[in-house]
């Protein structure tokens, strides 16, 4: 019983398992912005509201589970995996939450609660954790009458009896969940880990403002990417920016020693303020659509009321925050949110570009008004010192990096969906060429950040601007082989070339400026072959590319060598091995992200018929195995290898990662066409890329086996692969659900013979 439950004595570190349910979140808010899209009134608003407030708790009841049970234990696995099926289920009915699919959001809303809890009570009875979660779930079981009943009702009592429904789950747990009659529980068993729950919220929040980033790149892919188009995508973008530097502001506030110090119902006031928040940047979303599709279109007042409402409502759940949690008079978000409503009458009347661009000058007021508030970040050393200063925790993440990888989730699913708009041979070289840029612009920030310290303010803004860039590129991967050849090849080029622009000056006096050189120049040479490719026909740019794309890869991996300069040292080119391992893995979740928000976007889109939901099952279950594959067997760590081995091995591990990548890529696209048409005709191009997907993953995991880990008999990978190979003339000529069906066994029975297997220690090699 005592193995289920952390260590009180140990840190409270983020777990995969923990980023991959935030999948269902980002997935979740996108449909929440579009359903207010769809039909910005107040009926709908507030519906909306529900929905937020609903999915918010399905997060934080997540987020304490794994604050009181051990996420590395095989139980409270199942028990996170089951609520991010529930969630994205409940995520599908969105759109339809008030007519005809709200029994399939309260039936998934409820589900996700009292099965928590009653396995929890079940499994731990007798504990006080047990007990605990007993209470909890007789709450959830009053609640779930109102939810029930609501789904059966028209959308008006819905509304009133889901709202009761949610203030009674929101008081449960801010009561410690009492009951008539049975002792309270005590307070030490209510409490949660500071750290934890503190990290929990600022990852969540990183989250909600980059599916505003999504969102807005999305948007911008659909427009015929203009000046005026990217010029709003620009303004959105720096909204978002804005938004995210507000909510860390000031300097020096640590909710984690807050937490542990105050009584647990803080933890809780503080999850009531940060939903207030996520519920404005759901309003952004929505209103950045409108934004970037009709910068310049008509006045209408519902447009700015929209544009308008999500800061409002972040500046609004902010001064709760620092009032109810902190304890802090805020003054600035409460005259920002009187400076929106003095201004509102006459923004009625303005176009959106003008309308955003005044939130953005509120926003830009609120940020710089902190400059001088708060303890300063010590800054002791010169500016190459601090630049060059590492991190005392290599596997603690900066915000900015988590920030700069869910513009990937955007990238990766929009080659997904390009090579779904064409199966062709010569559509999915394309899109394999725009992968490899997209991920090697990744591969060289992950490095940048490992070299530099990324609390440095020039780091910052150079993330930052890749970002921008990136999202540019990404936006452009439909039409990348056509007429937008330039949007995709100039802002890569540009990438690399700023940044050994920033940083070779800035390590003027120290021995790495010569790395940097080196590596500038060979960027410098590729970029030739990029920008020339963008002037020629696709034939000749897919060559031309490819190339250029060699010479990235192929130079990293011999050391940026140049002529008449001296070979760079091991030391020189030497990472982190901590925090390259976990930001490897980290993108490699995130690229999971797309397979889950593509076959979600497919779920909800075309209904809930059995055939449909069999196949959304097998799309999230292969999700869940390629991420569980990933980790076995568990006693390997990429961190100590990279950190003994020679420092091309950490180039061999971006290889590798890659290729898993391309999988997932491919498999999302194959997930999207087998849940929309599972029976469809049978198409020989579809089961391809249906068998494709877990091929490539299996050929880029068994390649990392062998030269990450020197795996001797790496018989399990081959032996699926030859599985595969021998079942796909069958498949060929099967629909696409059977293709599906054939591919999750293979990949189910891949995991499952990694049980009861060890990892040998890795070995120093050079």
């Amino acid at each position: 019983m005592e193995q289920l439950l952390r260590d009180p004595r140990q840190p409270r570190e983020i777990s995969f398992l923990e980023l991959f349910f935030d999948l269902a979140i980002i997935f979740a808010l996108t449909q929440l912005s579009q359903r207010l899209l769809r039909d910005f009134d107040w009926v709908n608003s507030l519906q909306t509201g529900v929905l937020v407030a609903a999915v918010w708790w399905l997060w934080v009841g997540a987020t304490r589970t794994t604050d009181w049970l051990d996420p590395d234990h095989p139980f409270p696995q199942r028990i996170i995996i089951g609520m991010m099926f529930a969630g994205l289920v409940a995520a599908a009915s969105i759109p339809e939450a008030f007519g005809r699919h709200g029994l399939v959001f309260a039936g998934a809303n409820v589900a996700a609660h009292l099965v928590r809890h009653l396995s929890i009570a079940l499994v731990l009875r007798g504990h006080p954790v047990g007990k605990r979660s007993l209470h909890a779930a007789t709450w959830f079981g009053v609640t779930a009458i109102l939810w029930i009943t609501g789904a059966f009702l028209p959308a008006t009592p819905r509304l009133a009896l889901w709202s009761v429904a949610l203030v009674l789950d929101y008081l449960g747990v801010g009561i410690g969940w009492r009951l008539p009659g049975f002792r309270p529980i005590p307070e030490h068993h209510l409490r949660t880990v500071g750290n934890h729950i503190a990290e929990r919220h600022r990852q969540v929040f990183v989250i909600a403002v980059g599916e505003l980033v999504l969102t807005s790149g999305i948007t911008l892919s659909q427009t015929r990417l203009g000046i005026v188009q990217i010029g709003a995508f620009a303004l959105a973008f720096a909204i978002a920016g804005l938004t995210a530097w507000a909510f860390f502001l000031p300097r020096g506030l640590a909710l984690g020693a807050l937490l542990d110090r105050r009584p647990a119902s803080v933890a809780v006031h503080a999850s009531y303020t940060h939903m207030i928040m996520v519920l404005g940047i759901v309003f952004m979303a929505m209103s950045a659509e409108i934004l970037i599709s009709r910068p310049l279109g008509e006045t209408r007042a519902q447009w700015s009321v929209a544009i308008l409402a999500g800061p409002f409502l972040f500046l609004g759940g902010r001064a709760l925050y620092a009032w109810i949690v902190f304890h802090r008079a805020a003054w600035r978000a409460p005259a920002g949110m009187l400076v929106i409503a003095a201004l509102s009458p006459v923004m009625l009347r303005l176009p959106p570009l003008a309308v955003a661009s005044v939130v953005g000058l509120v926003l830009l007021a609120i940020v710089l008004s902190y400059r001088q508030l708060g303890p300063e970040a010590v800054r002791v050393g010169t500016p190459l010192e601090r630049l060059l200063r590492k991190r005392k925790n290599p596997r603690q993440l900066s915000s900015y990096e988590l920030f700069f990888d869910l513009a990937m989730i955007f990238a990766l699913s929009r080659v997904s969906q390009r090579i779904v708009s064409e199966l062709s041979l010569v559509n999915i070289a394309e899109s394999m060429i725009l992968l490899g840029a997209i991920y090697w612009i990744w591969t060289a920030t992950t490095w940048s950040t490992d070299w530099f310290n990324p609390d440095e303010p020039r780091l910052q803004r150079l993330i930052i601007g890749v970002m921008f860039a990136g999202l540019l590129m990404a936006s452009a991967v439909p039409t990348a082989f056509g007429e937008h050849g330039l949007l995709f090849a100039g802002p890569y080029v540009a990438i690399h070339i700023v940044r050994g622009l920033v940083i070779v000056p800035a390590l003027r006096g120290s021995p790495l400026q010569a790395r940097s050189a080196r590596v500038l120049i060979w960027f410098a040479i590729s970029a030739v072959f990029w920008l020339t490719g963008a002037f020629l026909p696709a034939p000749a740019r897919i060559a031309t590319w490819a190339a250029a794309l060699l010479i990235d890869g192929a130079s990293a991996w011999f050391g940026w060598p140049v002529p008449k300069l001296s070979r760079a040292p091991q030391a020189h080119l030497r990472v982190i091995g901590e925090h390259v391992a976990e930001r490897y893995r980290q993108v490699y979740i995130i690229s999971l992200g797309a397979l889950v928000l593509l076959s979600g976007l497919a779920y909800g889109s075309t209904g809930f018929d059995y055939l449909r939901t069999l196949a959304f099952i097998l799309a999230f279950t292969q999700a869940t195995l390629m991420l569980w594959n990933y980790f076995l067997p568990s006693e390997q760590d990429l961190g100590t290898v990279v950190n003994t081995t020679a420092p091309k091995y950490a180039v061999a591990a971006a290889y590798c990662h890659g290729i898993m990548i391309a999988g997932t890529v491919v498999a999302a696209a194959g997930a999207e066409m087998y849940i929309r048409r599972p029976l469809g005709l049978v198409d020989a191009a579809l089961s391809l890329v249906i068998v494709g997907g877990l091929a490539l993953y299996i050929v880029g995991r068994t390649l990392f086996g062998i030269v990450m880990y020197r795996v001797h008999r790496a018989w399990r990978g081959p032996v699926a692969l030859l599985v595969l190979a021998g079942i796909t003339p069958v498949l060929l000529m099967a629909p696409p659900l059977v293709a599906a069906i054939a591919t999750t066994v293979v990949g189910l029975c891949l995991t499952l013979s990694f049980r009861g297997t060890s990892a040998t220690e890795p070995q120093k090699r050079s």
